[in-house]
């Protein structure tokens, strides 16, 4: 009997996030260096496994996303083993990620744009809620707290 050689590895895990449970979830795996997804599935549910099989080893951007919530990137490294990668994705405007956007959420963007306790890295995207420019200012902060007090809602 011949054994046939592996070509890849596992990336697997469970992927969290809010909101309607029926939306798709695209979850891309795109190889370092390369802007197209190599591997790609859609998912359903807000507590819901994933996984690619045979990946080659290698370094890749795992990319998450789901209507009304923050886009967010992982790396990771596929080598000789399988990779067990869990993702948390945040609904715009949810700074800190309990599922709802509150007005807690309103005062750490307005923190930030005051210059108090800057944001960083995620949950300065999740704070870009006007014009997603990479910036969060008081009319972030003020969009957050018309949402969290159901007035203007983000979605």
């Amino acid at each position: 009997e011949v054994e046939i050689p592996k070509t890849g590895f596992t990336l697997s895990g469970t992927v969290t996030s809010f909101g309607d449970a029926n939306g798709d979830i695209t979850i891309q795996l795109i190889e370092q260096g390369l802007t197209e997804p190599a591997y790609e599935t859609v998912v359903k549910g807000n507590t819901v496994n994933y996984s690619f099989a045979s990946v080659a080893a290698g370094t890749y951007t795992l990319k998450v996303s789901k209507a009304n919530h923050v886009t967010r990137e992982y790396t990771v490294v596929v080598g000789n083993t399988t990779v067990i990668q869990d993702v948390k994705i945040h609904l715009k405007g949810d700074i800190d990620g309990n599922g709802t956007v509150t007005t807690m959420d309103a005062m750490r963007a307005n923190s930030h744009a005051r210059g108090v306790t800057l944001l960083t890295d995620y949950a300065l995207k999740c704070a870009d809620v006007v014009g997603t420019d990479g910036t969060v200012t008081t009319m972030d902060a003020m969009r957050i707290n018309a949402h969290a007090k159901g007035s203007n809602l983000l979605w």
